[in-house]
């Protein structure tokens, strides 16, 4: 893996752009390291800046199969960006069942999140309550509003200014025209 030094956070965010999730910013110049999977997640639950850390569970909502590597990271972190990566991870695994018919037409059908880390956090499975009651535990665990901040990545993630890659668009069906009115 990369030293935590050798990227910096525009490259983080580049890596983040790269892979449809591009609401943080500065845009990308197109000079930023590239980035493996690993690199970018470990880089993530390593970060400083929150909303950079928060945005590590809109990737895994753009892109659950990362939310695998997470899983395998996990190990082979300390003790701190271990917990950081769990929290994101169970938050998104919880979001994902909250949100599911939003996300399923904003970005197409995607697999589940698998249940990891509750039995270790003390927290329900995703199951329950469509994950709205795990999410809620999760919050209530921190000092700082935390419901909110996940509520914002989903909105942010629905209304970001890329368009995501699957997107289904939906459109009212125009009558036809050569319809006469009937009295």
């Amino acid at each position: 893996m990369t030293n935590a030094t050798a990227y910096t956070r525009d490259d983080l965010v580049a890596g983040l752009h790269l892979r449809g999730v591009c609401y943080l910013t500065p845009t990308p110049h197109g000079d930023e390291l590239a980035l493996s999977d690993d690199v970018l997640i470990a880089g993530i639950a390593r970060a400083e800046d929150a909303r950079l850390r928060f945005a590590l569970a809109g990737l895994f909502l753009v892109h659950p199969d990362l939310a695998e590597r997470a899983a395998a990271l996990d190990a082979t972190f300390s003790s701190a960006e271990q917990a950081e990566l769990r929290k994101q991870y169970v938050a998104a695994m919880y979001l994902q069942r909250l949100w599911r018919t939003h996300l399923r037409l904003q970005f197409g059908e995607t697999p589940l999140i698998p249940e990891r880390f509750t039995t270790e956090l003390d927290l329900p499975s995703p199951d329950l309550m469509h994950g709205e009651y795990g999410l809620r535990l999760l919050c209530d665990r921190s000092v700082y509003n935390d419901w909110s901040s996940y509520q914002q990545v989903i909105d942010l993630i629905s209304n970001q200014p890329c368009a995501p890659n699957r997107v289904m668009m939906v459109t009212a069906t125009p009558q036809p025209e050569n319809h006469a009115p009937t009295h």
